[in-house]
């Protein structure tokens, strides 16, 4: 039985989740993009160890906590794909830090994680295993993590409730985006799609109502 939080941070009330497998006293956290005190708090009042934190992609509202997440808990970094470091490089730049400030975002500090690449298994803390899909489009190093056994996959910014990613940010690309959806949609109906924002969905649901998944019929 696996335990998920859902910690809205940032003001874009960016999906931050803390998953864990019941009874492993081990967890993930999926896109800390503020709030990292809080978090490392909050894992430690449920007698987690974070053993690790996943990225879906390189946009400041997703890894804005990260490296001081890390920092608190000796958590290793997964992901995103290596295509989106130029992205996670400009992130930290002093003038997108300056940026971050007047948007509200958090003034944070770089990292180096391991980057992923498509259909490749990990297993970030015990008995929680994911398969990674490639899934660029809203950033090219996009990624997302499937889990067959618990029937969910996190998609950050690449699939939400009847909607999907923007591609007019730096990297953004329509086509890749919509290739990207075709990929999910291959996933069974019953897998719970956990997004970046907004409320959680499934896949059957998306394939029959998401306007921009009717484009790939």
């Amino acid at each position: 039985m696996l335990d998920i939080s859902v910690v809205p941070v940032t003001p874009y009330m960016q999906n931050c989740r803390i998953l864990s497998v019941r009874g492993s006293g081990e967890a993930v956290c999926v896109d800390p993009g503020d709030q990292a005190p809080a978090l490392a708090t909050a894992i430690e009042g449920a007698d987690l160890k974070l053993k690790a934190i996943l990225i879906t992609h390189a946009h400041l509202d997703h890894i804005g906590g990260v490296a001081e997440l890390a920092a608190l808990t000796g958590a290793r970094i997964f992901g995103p794909g290596r295509a989106d470091l130029p992205l996670l490089e400009a992130a930290f730049s002093d003038d997108a830090q300056s940026q971050a400030a007047l948007l509200g975002l958090p003034q944070s500090r770089g990292f180096k994680p391991r980057f992923l690449s498509d259909a490749e298994v990990i297993e970030p803390a015990s008995g929680l295993l994911f398969n990674v899909i490639a899934t660029p489009g809203h950033t090219p190093g996009g990624v997302c993590y499937y889990s067959k056994e618990e029937k969910l996959v996190l998609t950050g910014d690449t699939l939400f409730e009847l909607s999907a990613g923007r591609t007019d940010f730096p990297g953004g690309d329509e086509s890749a985006l919509l290739n990207s959806l075709q990929k999910l949609m291959e996933l069974p109906d019953d897998t719970k799609v956990l997004p970046g924002h907004g409320n959680d969905t499934a896949i059957g649901f998306e394939r029959r109502n998401n306007p921009f998944c009717a484009a790939l019929r």
